[in-house]
């Protein structure tokens, strides 16, 4: 192996946290397991634990391809199957086996009475942020250099390992690399290179997380709408006509509250005009955002149209604390089909899109676009704004299905997985699409509530 740009610079970086997030075939673990390996014969005696959360794959995984580093160094350490650990000649150790215990009540108890000087955890996004903070505990072996490292596939922004190792790296004491499969191009096969590219070229959702090997979507699952939502024909450059009704939408997420815009022509295209996905956002701050933008974007509009999640509208137990008050407050008076969320209800839904995206409007148009203008896209927290084509990225790859089904009615129905990002722009496209759509395949019209109006007993099934 050859170590150039970033990954050189890994290998010679003695921070005390270190976090390698790397794309498909970057060699990301095979540089850290190298790095691992020169710690260890270059202190004798230094104690390392390496592996992932799960046994199985410690065994079957990180074990074998350490095991290859060391037959290639020329140095084969004797395994202790004792103390599940490699002694190596020189005195050092390094133990190997995964962090995930089989018992709930002692879910630390793998890592109790570990000390070691280094700790190297491998697929990091599987680890629980509790066992990262518990890790840090057992760096304690005295009179070595002591390192952490992770090697994540790029979560989202919103992984545990995005708020710890934030990218412009402004912790002192951690580092955050970026890894794209260039940097590892040199010791990868051309044909390889080629494969990757074809597979995800860059106006593909994926192009960002697996081959730059930054931060985004990195979700697996066959996406919901596979063959119906084609990026190149519903991304398009659509305008805000102020002579049609504005449609807007707001999920309530418990850390990612999001709306959505869209209107649609009087030849039937849908149009997505726009979104906000807020990140640990108050919603009293979120809707402030909201209707600046919304003033903004859509000066001069003559209708505007308002629904919602009914699990933040409802002023009940179950509705998001304050919410009714503060979209009384802020002026905003949404409609709300009680049983939106229902698996029945949002596969209809997702079904009359699906349909929308394979047909053409009256003026032989697409029948349903996405805005492609990123600035109208935007992450939203407290410290940034940042534009992220969170809806489209969710239509061609983002938003799954949930591998488990739903019983409805003694039948086995599929259901969107709840993933904590893509969900709240999907579920803001399906909340409009059924309290204002009217194309598609035909579903019972819904009974809707508003703030006004008590929630009462609604049923409804598509």
């Amino acid at each position: 192996m050859r170590w150039k740009g970033p990954i050189a610079a890994f290998m010679q970086d003695i921070s005390p946290e270190i976090d390698l997030e790397g794309a498909l075939s970057s060699g990301k673990t095979t540089a850290c397991l190298w790095k691992v390996f020169n710690s260890l014969l270059a202190h004798p005696g230094i104690h390392w634990w390496i592996g992932r959360y799960g046994d199985g794959e410690t065994q079957t995984k990180v074990r074998p391809a350490f095991e290859a580093i060391c037959t290639q160094a020329g140095t084969i350490p004797q395994w202790n199957a004792k103390e599940l650990a490699y002694d190596f000649p020189n005195g050092s150790k390094c133990f190997a086996y995964g962090l995930k215990s089989p018992d709930a009540l002692s879910r630390y108890s793998k890592m109790r009475g570990m000390g070691v000087a280094g700790i190297y955890n491998d697929q990091t996004e599987e680890l629980p942020e509790d066992f990262s903070l518990e890790l840090r505990l057992r760096l304690r072996q005295p009179g070595y250099p002591h390192q952490l490292i992770f090697s994540p596939n790029p979560p989202n922004v919103t992984h545990w390992l995005a708020q710890q190792f934030p990218s412009d790296n402004r912790v002192p004491s951690r580092k955050y690399y970026a890894i794209s499969i260039h940097d590892n191009a040199h010791n990868l096969p051309p044909e390889l290179l080629e494969a990757a590219l074809a597979a995800y070229p860059p106006d593909h959702a994926k192009h960002r997380s697996v081959i730059l090997g930054l931060r985004g979507m990195n979700v697996t699952g066959e996406p919901v709408y596979k063959g119906a939502f084609m990026r190149q024909v519903h991304e398009v450059a659509v305008r805000f006509d102020p002579f049609l009704p504005l449609e807007m939408a707001l999920d309530f997420g418990k850390h990612q509250p999001c709306v959505i815009w869209r209107q649609v022509s009087p030849l039937g295209q849908v149009r997505y005009l726009g979104g906000i996905l807020g990140q640990s956002l108050y919603l009293d701050d979120f809707l402030d955002i909201v209707l600046s933008h919304r003033a903004q974007w859509f000066p001069g509009a003559s209708q505007i149209r308002e629904c919602c999640d009914p699990a933040g509208a409802a002023d009940t137990s179950h509705g998001t604390a304050g919410a009714v008050k503060t979209l009384r407050e802020k002026g905003i008076r949404p409609v709300f089909v009680p049983d939106s969320n229902s698996p029945s209800v949002r596969l209809a839904m997702v079904e009359r899109m699906a349909a929308q995206m394979r047909k053409r409007a009256a003026d032989r148009s697409e029948a349903f676009v996405v805005n492609s203008d990123p600035e109208r896209w935007l992450i939203i927290s407290e410290k940034a704004t940042v534009p992220e084509k969170f809806l489209a990225d969710g239509f061609e790859a983002g938003y799954v299905w949930d591998e488990h089904t739903v019983s409805v009615g003694n039948k086995q129905v599929r259901r969107p997985k709840k993933d904590g990002w893509f969900e709240h722009g999907q579920n803001c496209a399906e909340y409009l699409e059924l309290n204002f759509g009217h194309v598609g395949p035909k579903v019972k019209e819904p009974k809707r509530a508003t703030l006004q109006q008590p929630l009462g007993d609604h049923a409804w099934m598509a």
